[in-house]
């Protein structure tokens, strides 16, 4: 497995630079098969609760239907007008959900996926998580290899200040 990095820098608004951050990884034949036979490309790496996010895609998606809908509701007749716009809509929804979105899947990931970046630093914060959420999904193919029958695992009972600190770092 490999981990492409693409960096980009754009002006934005107000002489602002706004930084960019592809990732992409590079999957080998082995890989690609323990993938498609798991199904690892539906899995997400790393969930985000944003709970306004679907509330925001439905109001742009409305936003587009209304505005479609008004343009081509004097050049087209009504039924392809509603059907044109409805598409328009929930087309403009979806792409706003999926742009926004901080959720990441798998195969966003395999496909390459662009993520915004507030600044140099943030950039680098987020190259450097993509590089260490990479390494957990490698090392869980690898073991996704051995996943055909079982194992014994004996658990030793921890010394009692190592026992204490173990259950005061994982409350």
């Amino acid at each position: 497995m490999d981990l492409l990095f693409k960096r980009e820098q754009t002006t934005g608004n107000m002489s602002r630079v706004n930084f960019k951050l592809w990732g992409k990884i590079e999957l080998d034949e082995e890989e690609q098969a323990i993938v498609k036979r798991y199904r690892f490309d539906e899995a997400v790496l790393i969930a985000v609760l944003q709970p306004n996010l679907l509330r925001q895609g439905i109001l742009v998606g409305f936003a587009a239907f209304i505005v479609i809908a008004l343009i081509l509701s004097n050049i087209a007749p009504r039924s392809v007008t509603s059907l044109f716009a409805v598409g328009f809509g929930v087309a403009a929804g979806y792409a706003w959900i999926n742009e926004k979105r901080e959720t990441i899947f798998v195969r966003d990931l395999i496909h390459g996926r662009h993520f915004k970046c507030e600044s140099v630093i943030d950039l680098a914060k987020k190259e450097a998580f993509l590089t260490h959420i990479c390494s957990f999904l490698r090392q869980v193919m690898v073991s996704a290899k051995h996943w055909d029958g079982s194992e014994r695992h004996a658990i030793e009972p921890l010394p009692k200040d190592e026992a204490k600190q173990v259950i005061l770092r994982s409350a």
